[in-house]
This record gives structure tokens, C-alpha cells and sequence, in this order.
């Protein structure tokens, strides 16, 4: 189950529970959270290990990029040798050389560059989602916390009394 199916479920759980009357707070079962809580933690190695994939492509494609650019120099510099004879073919093939150097160095930082971005991308979004995960924990065990507080009330066997505004006595509810 990925991430974002077990904040939804949180989140219909929560909203979905019977109110507590005259409070904001409801009941929400301690099991059905904990049992969302653990498939997100399952799920969060499977994101992450995706987020690793991504780091570990961007190094494929730099190196790619990198042995492109070393064949390109190579091919130049044979080329360069062959045309040492005549000093305008000498010329050229410096010029052509260092366009084709330049050339692959520009598209070599271009890749670099945008699979940079591409795994900005990627780390932004796993930000994201591991931010509303945190934030629907929170709300999860603030919710847990409020519960225990109201049973905390019920558990002293207090009942709580109340001044009529009407006649100024004091009756249990």
C-alpha cells in the first residue's frame, strides 16, 4: 500500500468518527490507527528505495554523459593527428576539436542539470508527502491524547455540576 492510500484512509477514518457531544474530539479506534500507522511505515522503505533509484540513475546518466564526451575527445584527437600535415587542416581540426569539446562539456552540465532538477522534483514531493504523513500522526495521537483525556474525566466518578442561570442552584446533569 503506498503512502498517499494510507494518509487518505487516516484521514476518512478520522473524519468518518462518531463526535464526541459538546466537543470537537471524537473516537477513533486505537487499532484501526495503529494499523494505518504501521502499513505507512511499510510503505515508506518502498519510497524511499524509489527515491534512491532516482539518485542512482542521475549517476548513470552523468557517467553516460561523461564516457560520451570522452569518446567525442578522443575521435577528435584522432582526428586531430591525422590532419597534421597541412597547417589550414591543422587549424581547423584545433577549432573543431574545442567546439566538439565544448559541445559535449555543455551537454554533459545540460543532463547533469536537469536530471538535478528531476530528482529535486522527486525529493520535493517525498518532502511533501512525508510532511502530511507527520502532520496526520500528529493529528492522530492529539486526537488519541484528547480521548484519553475525556476517559481520564469519566474515570474519577465525579459528576460534574452545573449552575442554572434561571434560579442560581447548583444540579448534576
Amino acid at each position: 500500500m503506498d503512502i498517499e492510500t494510507v494518509l487518505t484512509r487516516i484521514e476518512a477514518l478520522v473524519t468518518d468518527a462518531r463526535g464526541v457531544p459538546m466537543s470537537t474530539s471524537c473516537l477513533v479506534s486505537r487499532d484501526d490507527v495503529l494499523d494505518l500507522i504501521e502499513d505507512a511505515r511499510d510503505s515508506l522503505p518502498g519510497q524511499l528505495a524509489d527515491a534512491q533509484r532516482v539518485l542512482s540513475q542521475r549517476d548513470t546518466v552523468i557517467a553516460e554523459a561523461r564516457e560520451q564526451a570522452q569518446v567525442i575527445i578522443e575521435n577528435a584527437q584522432r582526428e586531430q593527428q591525422h590532419l597534421v600535415a597541412q597547417e589550414e587542416v591543422v587549424r581547423r581540426a584545433h577549432e573543431e576539436a574545442e567546439r566538439i569539446l565544448t559541445e559535449a562539456t555543455v551537454e554533459a552540465q545540460r543532463r547533469g542539470d536537469e536530471m538535478d532538477d528531476y530528482i529535486d522534483a522527486k525529493l520535493a514531493n517525498f518532502e511533501v508527502v512525508l510532511d502530511k504523513t507527520l502532520r496526520t500522526v500528529i493529528r492522530g495521537r492529539e486526537t488519541l491524547r484528547g480521548q484519553q483525556a475525556v476517559d481520564d474525566l469519566g474515570a474519577t466518578g465525579d459528576v460534574p455540576v452545573f449552575t442554572d442561570p434561571d434560579s442560581g442552584s447548583e444540579e448534576p446533569i
